[in-house]
């Protein structure tokens, strides 16, 4: 059972950094309906997330378990930042591409996907050593 959801953990992670925001932000939708899309997915993904790996820790008894739990609640933490920001700019694309605020919303953005991309290798190679 404790592979089970460190593997649909491992798997959504898999889904949400290589497919999901790739397709999303590289679409005609618009950075703004992309990115509210985007930020929706990941609110949602990060609740079934926090079970799948609470349900790992305390079946393995592992407590590098934490590792990917506590990349996670950064990721979380970026996210957060990122709605306030977000919220306090309105639209993205009224702003110019080169814009010091549009330029620091894009960059914690690619944070995000890197600390999300991180956590997806943390979490693999602690599946891969047997969980």
């Amino acid at each position: 059972m404790k592979e089970l959801a460190l593997s649909l953990y491992v798997g959504s992670l898999f889904l949400i950094t290589f497919v999901v925001a790739p397709t999303l932000l590289r679409t005609d939708l618009g950075k703004d309906l992309a990115g509210r899309l985007y930020g929706r997915i990941l609110w949602r993904f990060y609740k079934i997330a926090f079970l799948l790996l609470l349900v790992y820790l305390i079946l393995s008894r592992n407590w590098l378990g934490l590792l990917p739990l506590g990349v996670l609640l950064v990721n979380v933490g970026i996210s957060a930042w990122l709605r306030s920001y977000k919220g306090r700019l309105g639209n993205i694309e009224n702003y110019e591409f080169n814009s010091p605020a549009r330029v620091k919303f894009r960059r914690v953005s690619y944070l995000s996907t890197a600390v999300l991309t991180l956590n997806f290798f943390i979490s693999a190679a602690l599946l891969l050593r047997g969980g």
